[in-house]
């Protein structure tokens, strides 16, 4: 296996493995809702919070359609490296650059938001 593609996928948990070392030594602990009115408060956060994550990397559009646009650009470029990944597969001509590539953009649609809800739960 390429390196590249196994600093890809482990380099999210390196990341998740320095922030849960520094929450542990360093953080103070989590705040505890008191009454229901934080409890409310902490979810209303976190609503947002999932709301902007949501929105992320749409930017200002001057117009609708133009975000729309953007948005669909997303999967589009996806299915595209990934039907050029299976097809060059298919053919015997595949190169690791092809297979390093399918495989960048396989962890992004499917690897880093599952890991995103995973740490949620």
């Amino acid at each position: 296996m390429d390196p590249i593609t196994i600093l890809a996928a482990l380099g999210p948990l390196a990341v998740d493995l320095g922030k849960s070392l520094i929450n542990r030594f360093v953080a103070p602990d989590q705040f505890k809702p008191a009454t229901i009115e934080q409890y409310a408060q902490m979810k209303q956060i976190d609503l947002e919070f999932f709301k902007v994550m949501n929105e992320a990397g749409g930017g200002n559009p001057s117009y609708p359609w133009v975000e729309a646009i953007v948005r669909l650009m997303r999967p589009t470029i996806g299915l595209l490296v990934l039907a050029t990944w299976a097809t060059m597969h298919l053919q015997g001509i595949a190169t690791p650059e092809v297979d390093n590539f399918a495989s960048a953009v396989g962890f992004y649609l499917f690897g880093e938001r599952s890991l995103f809800y995973i740490k949620k739960k």
